[in-house]
């Protein structure tokens, strides 16, 4: 049938209803930040300049990570389940295998289709991102109050795309499970619809999903990961850069987020410390890291900043 390009307004719909869902009934698997909970987004000092001074962060193409296993891992998981559920007996009704296949085949197309993230950990001070981020000195680690993103999450995403803060999933039998949840509930929500409108929604939901998983080697980074994915004809557009041999498409949170742009002279985002990697010039770092947010307006009290104890050289 070939790519059918980003999901329609009608089919986000029916995604946020199957994201709704999964809260609802399956709440060991998602755990909302807290206001006294706290997301870490590692970084370089370029980096933290242009988020406490834009007030902005990026959001990247996915299919762009810097690890391309993460995005095949969760294609892999969904093949297999897909796999698996031709396999049901008795089969949920005499058009489960037709449906199956399209699902399949429009998980396929949507190879590169447009999911955005921006990735956060649950945890502060992790060597292996300084290792990533601090190589030369430069890692800082942003701390952030997870529900100042509320005004740009749930009910209130932005131009009619899909936003939401999600937590990443190392488990297999949670991946799985989630891979399940997406083909049953597509299938029976609107039973009434043409089994093509109903693979299609199941596709959507994998798809957003494909993101969030992980090899289970990574949980110790507790991740999570701010995901747009915009609608049809989304009158946002976004940017590109380049790094790393390609050109990257990204949206900036200010472009998606109204309430932040109408507000340029005072717009914060919720930034409540930075923790100042390993770095042999890391005592003036901190320095210059607690007059950037001074001069950003935010309290040295509310947002402190401290130096990594942890002994990495680079």
């Amino acid at each position: 049938m070939g790519k059918r390009g980003q999901p329609s307004v009608l089919e986000l719909g029916e995604l946020t209803a199957f994201l709704e869902s999964i809260k609802s009934f399956s709440a060991d698997l998602i755990f909302a930040p807290t206001e006294d909970g706290a997301l870490f987004h590692y970084t370089d000092l370029g980096g933290l300049i242009g988020i406490v001074a834009n007030a902005d962060l990026w959001l990247t193409h996915s299919r762009y990570s810097n690890d391309d296993q993460e995005l095949t891992h969760g294609r892999d998981v969904a093949k297999s389940v897909i796999g698996e559920a031709r396999l049901l007996v008795p089969s949920p009704g005499a058009d489960w295998v037709d449906y199956l296949d399209l699902v399949e085949q429009f998980v396929n197309d949507a190879a590169d289709e447009a999911v955005y993230v921006c990735c956060f950990c649950k945890a502060d001070n992790l060597l292996s991102q300084w290792r990533g981020y601090g190589a030369n000195g430069t890692g800082v680690s942003i701390k952030f109050t997870p529900t100042g993103f509320s005004d740009v999450t749930g009910s209130d995403s932005p131009y009619g795309g899909l936003m939401r803060l999600w937590k990443v999933f190392y488990k297999l039998d949670q991946q799985r499970k989630i891979m399940n949840d997406a083909l049953s509930f597509a299938y029976t929500h609107i039973s009434t619809d043409p089994i093509a409108t109903r693979a299609r929604r199941a596709a959507d939901a994998i798809a957003f999903f494909v993101p969030t998983f992980k090899n289970e080697a990574f949980k110790d980074e507790r991740e999570w990961r701010l995901i747009f994915t915009p609608p049809a004809n989304c009158v946002v557009k976004p940017h590109f850069r380049s790094a790393g041999g390609m050109l990257i498409p990204y949206y900036t949170l200010r472009d998606l987020a109204p309430s932040v742009a109408s507000s340029t002279a005072t717009a914060k985002l919720p930034i409540n410390g930075v923790t100042v990697g390993p770095s042999v010039r890391q005592t003036l770092n901190v320095r210059s890291v607690e007059a950037i947010l001074e001069a950003a307006g935010y309290d040295r009290v509310q947002a402190p900043v401290v130096p990594s104890q942890i002994p990495f050289r680079g």
